[in-house]
């Protein structure tokens, strides 16, 4: 039995999900509340503001190279092998009433997983990191003795939101931040065991989706890179974006550094944009991801980019189509998710259990 098959789709994963379940509906019960679950998770309803403000961009290029990737000669030296992805899902599964304020309770589950690939078949590095949570304000909670016996569950861990207004959708945003940080948490403890084992070979770079623009470099290493699917972000000087839409196929925008104007480290990132594919009857930003990684000066940065591309333009085949942002997905990060999510509940069961009243 293979890596993958022993982690997924067993029954015995089945079961444990929803013993997770269970044990959070009696708590639920335990504290008087009730279950009303919502019909999406709370990522989709409330997006997290990731500070972006923050930070300008330099530009390191006067304009893009205006090379078709797909033509060029692939470098030795930069061998895509590893794949990162994180899972966070924050769901809505009841609330419960103190002085008058109503409370939500959520059920989160945050991981992450690295995928290897040798001789174009993948397995999982090592193991992913999952946690599953019951997340909720403490302070709103009269009944400490229920918080103190489920805080020592082994099977969910409970965790305090720490949302300190009491405003049932504030409360909501408090847990969706706190499962962002529970999930960049276990996404760096994976990338830093990597980082120290076989990211020591830096002809094997890491591939992982999502921002860090935000990290600190020293928790990042010189052969990784970030794949990031939103194109406009709120920089300090964003109209740089904007010429960006016109790419064409393949081809990559001028490099440009990312500062960190606030506080005493700059953090310094180098970031492109690449046009992984293009339609006709699409629009502007189809296709359209955003690259960072690490450099130690301009040059090694741009020669970085050129590499980096042309490894990432490899992987628009096979098309995830029709998977939801087919157009800016590559098949390892599918993979990946779908590791994840074979292991936990989907949307739907945690709906339904929590429905059943």
């Amino acid at each position: 039995m293979s890596d993958v098959e022993h982690l997924t789709g067993t029954a015995a994963t089945a079961a444990a999900g929803r013993g997770h379940l269970s044990r959070i509906f009696d708590m639920l019960s335990e504290i008087g509340g009730r279950t009303s679950p919502g019909d999406q998770i709370e990522e989709s309803n409330f997006r997290v503001r990731e500070g972006f403000h923050n930070f300008r961009l330099e530009p390191i290029e006067k304009e893009p190279p205006g090379i078709d990737f797909a033509e060029q000669p692939r470098p030795e030296n930069v061998q895509l092998v590893y794949f990162a992805r994180a899972l966070q899902r924050t769901q809505l599964v009841g609330h419960f009433y103190q002085k008058g304020i109503e409370v939500p309770v959520h059920y989160a589950i945050t991981g992450s997983i690295i995928l290897e690939r040798a001789n174009r078949k993948f397995k999982v590095w090592r193991k992913p990191e999952l946690r599953t949570n019951v997340m909720l304000p403490f302070n709103f909670v009269d009944r400490r003795d229920v918080l103190e016996r489920f805080q020592g569950d082994s099977q969910v861990h409970l965790v305090n939101t720490e949302g300190d207004r009491a405003e049932y959708t504030q409360l909501r945003i408090a847990a969706v931040k706190k499962a962002r940080e529970l999930t960049l948490g276990l996404r760096s403890q994976l990338c830093s065991a990597w980082g120290l084992s076989d990211g020591q070979d830096l002809k094997k770079y890491m591939a992982l989706s999502g921002t860090v623009t935000d990290i600190p470099n020293k928790l990042l290493g010189p052969n990784f890179f970030a794949i990031a699917r939103r194109v406009y972000v709120p920089w300090q000087n964003s109209e740089l974006l904007e010429p960006q839409l016109t790419l064409p196929p393949y081809h990559r925008g001028q490099v440009m550094r990312t500062v960190f104007t606030t506080g005493s480290d700059p953090m310094p990132k180098f970031t492109w944009f690449v046009r992984l594919r293009s339609s006709s009857q699409a629009d502007p930003e189809f296709g359209l991801v955003r690259i960072t990684c690490l450099a130690d000066s301009d040059q090694e940065a741009i020669q970085k980019a050129n590499d980096i591309t042309g490894r990432i333009v490899d992987e628009r085949l096979p098309v995830t189509f029709p998977a939801d942002g087919w157009d800016k997905l590559i098949f390892p990060m599918k993979l990946c998710n779908d590791f994840l999510e074979s292991m936990v509940p989907t949307r739907e069961t945690v709906k339904s259990y929590f429905a059943r009243n």
